[in-house]
């Protein structure tokens, strides 16, 4: 097993690589040869496998193979190989993949549609709010997942998205007349930009935004912090709306079908290896996160005002949290909802600071 310090290197630079898939070249397989495995889990991902992140792919799959004795083998296939998340869903449906391995909510959601109730705006207001609710709900989302014959492994992570803009931002007013990205295949948020005011919004894949930018085509992007540097946003959009509008969850899951003919002491191996990966990969994204902004000044990054700011927050605030309500039955039930909301009503109840952002130290949560 590497270093710690080793792995901490490796996998900030897995994260910026998650957001890279649709830009670099495909890669092969990572991982040693093995002879005469008994069983082979073969999971996909978007994840690139260049540099140190082909070196953290392949330490989690050398450590699977000797905790099992050689018994079991793990091909990650890397770089958007076999698709992208939805061809990786449809491959693990037909029996092609056993799996995908930290997916993003596009993949998630493709399984288990309720994930999307965790994507809702202004649902938690920092990481310590996710944690909780995460933890106490595995065991629910657990559920969902075997529903849909499918077992959710880990949860990884993608993190709070910001909005960025071209120019600066000195009101509500300024909203409407942005010419918006938005997310084909993303309702939630579409119905989300639209609530805050958002009129001209302009569909867009994740890959074209930077073109978007430097045309003129959208004035506004949206994402996490990695994704705008590693995308390259922020060499075209330097006002940075320091409200952290929606959470993205990502995961590890596999195909219920085959993980149940595995013996039982193979099983819990597998779980133990991926699972003891879930903290690491999450603080790390984290980490970066709180690295990444307080980087900004110095690479020309410039926060719209504290005033304007929080006239925004409380604008976006009270015109998306009645969304919760409304799209519940549309793409995750009442029921759900209610848990989860019940969840933070006693992790609120029970804290005594106040919620945190990235003004006064991005909280890390748990992690």
């Amino acid at each position: 097993m590497i270093r710690s310090g080793n792995r901490h290197r490796r996998a900030i630079s897995f994260i910026l690589f998650i957001f890279l898939f649709a830009l670099l070249p495909s890669a092969g397989r990572a991982g040693e040869k093995q002879e005469n495995p008994l069983y082979t889990v073969e999971l996909a991902t978007i994840v690139p496998t260049v540099g140190p992140a082909a070196e953290l792919i392949r330490e989690l799959e050398q450590e699977l193979l000797g905790a099992t004795r050689g018994r079991m083998k793990l091909v990650i296939h890397a770089g958007g190989i076999k698709g992208d998340e939805p061809d990786i869903v449809r491959k693990m449906r037909s029996g092609q993949l056993q799996g995908g391995i930290m997916l993003t909510a596009i993949g998630m959601g493709l399984i288990c549609p309720e994930m999307k109730v965790l994507q809702l705006p202004f649902l938690f207001n920092d990481y310590d709010e996710v944690d909780h609710v995460l933890h106490a709900m595995r065991p629910m989302f657990s559920r969902l997942f075997a529903q849909r014959k499918a077992y959710l492994v880990s949860w990884s992570e993608i993190g709070f998205g910001y909005f960025l803009f071209r120019n600066p931002i000195r009101g509500i007013g300024d909203l409407e007349k942005m010419k918006m990205v938005t997310f084909a295949g993303d309702p939630i948020f579409t119905r989300s930009e639209q609530a805050v005011g958002f009129r001209n919004l302009v569909p867009m894949h994740i890959s074209d935004m930077l073109h978007g930018l430097e045309t003129g085509v959208i004035d506004g992007t949206f994402g996490t912090l990695t994704s705008m540097v590693a995308l390259q946003l922020t060499s075209r959009a330097r006002y940075f709306l320091n409200v952290p509008f929606a959470y993205s969850p990502g995961g590890t899951v596999v195909d219920q079908e085959y993980f149940d003919r595995l013996p039982a002491d193979l099983q819990e191996i597998f779980l133990d290896v991926l699972r003891n990966w879930e903290p690491l990969i999450i603080h790390l994204v984290r980490m970066m996160e709180e690295e990444l902004f307080h980087a900004f000044p110095e690479n020309g990054i410039s926060e719209i005002s504290p005033e304007t700011t929080g006239e925004i927050s409380r604008w976006m605030r009270d015109r998306t949290l009645p969304l919760h309500r409304s799209l519940a039955g549309e793409f995750y039930s009442p029921e759900l909802l209610a848990e989860v909301q019940a969840r933070l009503n006693e992790y609120r109840a029970g804290r005594s600071a106040p919620p945190l952002n990235l003004r006064n130290g991005n909280p890390r949560g748990k992690y």
